[in-house]
């Protein structure tokens, strides 16, 4: 259980946000897609009801594959959010983007299939070959 509301903003501060609610999940992604998103050789997302998260300052929305919606700061570049369409009222956001990211701790690990082979993981954290959510089987829009 962490303290509520969480808090965090982009590099610039241009961006800010409150999430409301405990998170759905904390997960690394080893995606080739998070990757070049990021530059990092992989990403931890922390999930939350979209509803329960407030933004402050308006993030910029490019489609990064069909139904999936990533967002960063237009002023600043940095990476915010991950929304697919398939997951419908969910919103993930950057780990490290939090002002309490040392109180959210990964609890498993996405696309290990993917992952760099030079990238070692000798945590007891569950893997998994491809997603960690069940999405919805209604294809992209």
């Amino acid at each position: 259980m962490v303290d509520l509301p969480l808090h965090g903003r982009c590099f610039c501060g241009a961006i800010r946000f409150e999430a409301k609610s405990e998170p759905l999940q904390v997960s690394w992604c080893h995606c080739r897609d998070c990757r070049r998103q990021t530059g990092a050789p992989a990403v931890v997302w922390a999930g939350f009801p979209s509803d329960l998260v407030v933004w402050h300052g308006t993030p910029k929305d490019r489609q990064s594959s069909p139904g999936v919606t990533r967002s960063f700061c237009a002023d600043c570049g940095t990476p915010l959010t991950y929304r697919d369409s398939r997951l419908p009222g969910e919103i993930y956001i950057h780990a490290g983007l939090f002002d309490e990211a040392d109180r959210l701790s990964p609890d498993r690990h996405a696309y290990v299939t993917a992952k760099l082979f030079w990238l070692h993981l000798d945590d007891t954290l569950a893997k998994y070959d491809d997603d960690t959510r069940h999405r919805q089987d209604a294809p992209h829009p």
